[in-house]
């Protein structure tokens, strides 16, 4: 394994002293709130009462963790703007899609969880299936982030990463169990504050290395050598999309819009801010403020990355992710690089929380009910508190084989756009979408994912044989995830064109569900932001 071209920072026992600081902090947010917590939704969803000045910052510091920070920043140094479509341009696209056609009906539904809209549209079987794809999903997430969280502890302090990783998660552990969303949601406050203000120093302070942001967009390059600022394909002569030309590069540049833009669309680590939100209303402005904020924070590691490799820094291929803490060990001020290490910490810790509260919840109320239908709401507040601790456990050993957590956050994308997307879309907007369409649609986009991947990998083993990516060994990887990308394309469209034709020819066999919110009430036709009729009530 090669030597991390990051050290231990000068200012070690400062970032440790204030993690210490920060847990604490966190800690006591937990037990503030824990007097709060009557039932299961109050944990999971802290009491529907979300308003828009919290709202935000959970629906943000969810995604810009460790993968859209130090992840995006290496992506951007390799390649640049064609690099980071997946994250964070998809991403943006995502929330303001989620905002335009999704939020205001899924509040307004009064769901705990996306799983009851798919028990309720197409019985328990699909809400099952999705309930997997979401479980494998979130648990990948929430283990590549422990592993993301001791492995910056240890390269910028010399702390042991394996208790660095057992204290952070201990701590989240405490935080997810007594308070829950509404702890959770002010620790994302705090987090994505000191994040804000620890990008915006190192923006500026690299800037001023490379000449001022004029001289930067003039002389602005990548590893790749495609066109920096280039986010949609360019000729084959001069790149392509990342160097992928003709149907390859046309479905890839696809892929790189869909995997999460519409990917992520459904998933429940996203969607349950919708559902905690005050009201319709407030879930929708705050995805579309958070889209706006997202896509400002996320674009600042991306500008960092691409600068730094215009600059002159060389990194080996496989440490393309250690641009923003080489940068920080190496430009910053003392107290500077305090603040940003400190505040990416605070990121991902964020993100273990939401996560951690996330699967378990899924558990508890979802799977705990489907064996005891009768459950009372405090029954399944103790099971998703039983729940935390072993989905952390569980993440953190299955999560020690991944290092890309980049990718592994696309990947969980690719998985939900080629299995659930189909019914989730069409469940929501077709009256006519039924079981068996649903059911179909989710094997046949999984199935044919596999497929198409046998048939496009060996096109992406030929495209990255070249010298130095063997070299950094990192030719099989690029070419198994390049594969991936490119083959979920074609997976969702088959789920999608199954999804409609086996629902058209099973009407009569399978009469549709009409679609019910969480009181068993019929759902009318409104569902747009701009509906003009009275705001759910709260629940307390």
């Amino acid at each position: 394994m090669e030597a991390s071209v990051v050290g231990v920072f000068a200012s070690a026992k400062w970032i440790l002293m204030i993690m210490l600081v920060y847990i604490g902090v966190i800690l006591f947010l937990g037990f503030k709130y824990a007097g709060k917590i009557e039932e299961s939704d109050d944990l999971v969803l802290a009491g529907r009462g979300l308003t828009l000045p919290f709202l935000v910052p959970s629906i943000v510091a969810t995604w810009i963790c460790a993968g859209a920070m130090m992840g995006a920043a290496g992506e951007a140094y390799i390649g640049g703007f064609q690099a980071v479509v997946f994250d964070p341009f998809a991403a943006v696209l995502m929330m303001f899609l989620i905002a335009i056609f999704f939020a205001y009906r899924l509040r307004k539904a009064g769901y705990t969880t996306v799983v009851d809209f798919f028990d309720d549209k197409f019985g328990k079987k699909m809400g099952m299936l999705y309930l997997i794809v979401q479980v494998l999903s979130a648990v990948g997430w929430l283990g590549g982030q422990l592993v993301a969280l001791g492995y910056i502890v240890f390269l910028t302090t010399g702390f042991s990463m394996n208790l660095a990783i057992v204290i952070g998660a201990i701590t989240m552990i405490v935080v997810t169990y007594f308070g829950g969303l509404m702890a959770l949601s002010r620790v994302d406050a705090i987090s994505v504050l000191l994040m804000i203000v620890g990008l915006f120093i190192m923006l500026a302070v690299v800037m001023g290395h490379v000449g001022g942001f004029s001289e930067f967009v003039a002389t602005a390059d990548n590893w790749l050598e495609v066109p920096t600022f280039a986010i949609t394909p360019v000729s084959a002569d001069r790149g392509g999309y990342l160097w992928y030309t003709g149907i390859l590069g046309i479905t890839y540049y696809i892929s790189a819009w869909a995997a999460l833009g519409l990917g992520d669309i459904p998933s429940q680590v996203i969607l349950q801010r919708a559902l905690a939100a005050k009201d319709e209303k407030t879930a929708t402005k705050g995805f579309m403020v958070s889209g706006f904020v997202y896509l400002t924070l996320g674009l600042i590691p991306v500008l960092i990355g691409i600068a730094m490799y215009t600059w002159g820094l060389e990194l080996p291929l496989g440490q393309a992710e250690m641009v923003l803490p080489w940068v920080a060990d190496n430009f910053l001020p003392p107290w500077a690089a305090v603040l940003f290490v400190v505040s990416l910490t605070a990121t991902i810790v964020s993100t273990v929380g939401n996560t951690a509260l996330i699967c378990s919840t899924m558990i508890g109320h979802n799977l705990y009910k489907h064996f005891r239908p009768n459950a009372t709401t405090q029954d399944e507040l103790r099971m998703i508190r039983i729940a935390i601790p072993i989905v952390t456990a569980v993440a953190l050993a299955i999560a020690l084989y991944f290092e890309t957590v980049y990718k592994l956050i696309i990947f969980s994308g690719s998985l939900q756009l080629c299995t659930v997307f189909a019914a989730f879309a069409f469940g929501m907007f077709w009256k006519k979408a039924n079981t068996k369409g649903a059911v179909a649609s989710f094997f046949a986009g999984a199935i044919s994912w596999v497929i198409f991947f046998f048939i496009v990998f060996p096109f992406t083993k030929v495209a990255n044989f070249e010298e130095e990516i063997i070299e950094a060994g990192l030719y099989m990887d690029w070419a198994i995830w390049d594969g991936l990308y490119i083959s979920m394309v074609p997976a969702a469209i088959v789920s999608i064109i199954v999804m409609y034709v086996v629902s058209k020819q099973t009407q009569i066999s399978d009469p549709p569900r009409p679609l019910i919110n969480a009181k068993g009430e019929l759902m009318d036709d409104k569902f747009f932001f701009w509906s003009k009729d009275k705001p759910t009530e709260e629940v307390k």
